[in-house]
């Protein structure tokens, strides 16, 4: 048998399906094209996929989802307070369309109006959620699909997800942040001069719209998606003896990529020096970039093939 594991995502991607019907119509076309094949399916990346690809994992933890088009993250927060308690709560979330810095999930998690999260009322309620995450003994989890932090040059509040600066910012409620997060978590050493160990400042931070600045200061931790998924889906088990890894990504392109979780893939395959193969609607990676994100062929469908087509041809071509 030659055991191919099929991972990814297909999130927006047309055709319009859910990734783990995509996945499934790629593992049927390796079948037809290599008879012997053993195909795995691993949903594995952010956004709506990310719900696929924990659903065995909900005894492990409780899952709550930011949508990134979402103009407040209030529900979020409301869904971590009821869940507070357990042992372990993540929070998944991307570079929001229309950030709320995160208030609305602070307002949800405390269970007050908006109004008393905002202005001079922050960092008495930032207390507030630090002293209750402590008393609940959660180990509270910012799944990270993002890298940008809430706060500085590179920013969710200074790019839009499509990379265009924001021309307008409203430079006092920043500077309000900017101190209101710099004493946070209790304890920690001010840094002033320095990024480093602030919690709007760090990476991943700006995730859900700004969730990721709210749970670092209140005690929790940031984690990357593909990092979380790589440890709650054992990864490097469910590579073991494989000898081709398929790897689904809508579009591979730059600067897309770079909030996509295709490298916590590639380089879990690369540990095992297997082929990986990206199926993809488009491509614009050079060869050179190819070789950078771990891809030794890409095949693009360019919506004309199939994607059980696409898969039928990628075994013919890699598992002879």
């Amino acid at each position: 048998m030659r055991r191919v594991v099929v991972a990814g995502r297909w999130d927006g991607a047309r055709p319009l399906l859910p990734t783990g019907v995509a996945l499934e119509e790629i593992s049927q076309g390796v079948l037809a094209g290599c008879a012997d094949a053993e195909p795995v399916l691993l949903p594995f990346g952010a956004g709506p996929t990310f719900d696929e690809a924990v659903a065995a994992s909900r005894s492990q933890a409780s899952f709550v989802r930011v949508p990134t088009d979402v103009a407040s993250t209030r529900e979020a927060g409301e869904r971590v307070a009821t869940a507070l308690g357990e042992s372990r709560v993540v929070v998944e979330g991307g570079h929001n369309a229309s950030p709320d810095c995160g208030l609305g999930f602070l307002a949800g998690l405390l269970g007050v109006a908006d109004s008393e999260v905002s202005g001079d009322a922050l960092p008495a309620a930032l207390t507030r959620a630090e002293e209750l995450v402590a008393a609940s003994g959660t180990d509270l989890v910012c799944a990270a699909s993002t890298p940008r932090p809430l706060l500085g040059l590179d920013s969710v509040l200074a790019v839009d997800p499509d990379l265009t600066p924001i021309e307008e910012q409203n430079t006092a409620l920043t500077g309000l942040l900017t101190q209101a997060f710099a004493h946070r978590p209790l304890g920690r050493r001010q840094l002033i001069e320095s990024s480093f160990g602030h919690p709007a400042r760090g990476y991943g931070s700006g995730a859900g719209g700004g969730v990721g600045a709210i749970i670092a200061a209140s005690g929790g931790r940031i984690v990357p998606t593909g990092v979380l998924l790589d440890d709650l889906l054992t990864l490097d088990k469910a590579l073991e003896s494989a000898d081709l890894v398929i790897v689904a990504e809508p579009e591979l392109a730059s600067p897309l990529l770079a909030t996509s979780t295709l490298d916590s893939l590639t380089s879990a395959a690369a540990a095992h020096a297997l082929p990986v193969v990206g199926c993809t609607v488009r491509s614009s990676l050079s060869h050179v970039e190819r070789a950078e994100w771990g891809l030794h062929g890409v095949f693009e469908t360019e919506v004309r093939v199939t994607l059980r087509e696409a898969g039928r041809r990628i075994a013919r071509t890699w598992l002879r």
